[in-house]
């Protein structure tokens, strides 16, 4: 079974944002730079299908400048079971948009012919659950979103996911798209002798021009990052009886900050 992982390299969730006011860019040079944790679930599962199979390949895609995901690559991928890599670095590709990444993703994926395409269900640091499913799309690929749990069969999958108040258990032909949630697995962590063995596996480094297509252009562009509001004065409601602080919170509410 051929296998592609498409994975994202983010800030740190617990990367410092600082910012004083409106700015139309974010200075990330202080930024620790991870692999986008739902991706790794991605990474995982793909790993424990080759192994449960006892073959397979796993290739992993990524879009960035090579130089800085390099070492995420090697140590979050390659190192934990995954057999090569592709990396898309396209100075015109800085600031994309989903669509475009989608768009570079399916040109790199449309080299090869995958049974599995795994995504992780969102990337950290824009939360737009958006690049699998237009890639899915772009293919021509079913899509299952949100998985928690995967069965695969001959030539299909049932794949379950969470919904309010139950399970939702989805059949799919393969070759098929899915994004891979938290709870699918637990992802593993390298060994160093793998580590070293990691920088031994192929990794191809490619512009659009050799995917052969143009830079696709964003459809959306950030204009603006902005701290939030600062928090208004906070009023204390001085009563010892319940119902006369009732009675003046309603008053406050409607009178003095007229929201009810």
């Amino acid at each position: 079974m051929k296998i592609a992982v498409c994975v994202k390299q983010v800030p740190d969730s617990e990367s410092r944002i600082n910012l004083s006011g409106p700015v139309p860019e974010l200075d990330t040079s202080s930024f620790t730079m991870i692999i986008n944790p739902y991706d790794q679930y991605a990474v995982e599962e793909a790993v424990k299908i080759k192994e449960k199979l006892g073959d397979g390949e796993i290739t992993v895609v990524t879009v960035g400048a090579e130089a800085r995901v390099r070492e995420m690559i090697k140590k979050d991928c390659l190192a934990v079971g995954c057999d090569k890599a592709v990396v898309v670095d396209d100075a015109a590709l800085a600031g994309a948009d989903s669509f475009a990444v989608a768009q570079v993703l399916a040109a790199a994926l449309k080299r090869e012919q995958f049974d599995l395409v795994l995504f992780g269900i969102k990337a950290i640091d824009d939360d737009a659950s958006q690049v699998g499913i237009m890639t899915a799309e772009l293919l021509g690929m079913p899509h299952v979103g949100y998985i928690g749990d995967l069965e695969l069969k001959d030539g299909a999958l049932t794949a379950k996911r969470e919904i309010e108040g139950g399970v939702e258990v989805v059949d799919s032909p393969t070759p098929c798209v899915l994004t891979c949630g938290k709870g699918l697995n637990e992802p593993r962590l390298p060994s160093l002798p793998n580590i070293m063995k990691a920088g031994m596996k192929p990794v191809e480094v490619l512009d659009c021009a050799g995917l052969g297509v143009e830079v696709p252009a964003s459809l959306t562009e950030v204009k603006q990052f902005a701290p939030p509001p600062p928090r208004g004065e906070c009023t204390m409601i001085d009563a010892e009886d319940p119902a006369a602080a009732a009675r003046e919170l309603a008053r406050a509410l409607h009178e003095d900050a007229k929201i009810i």
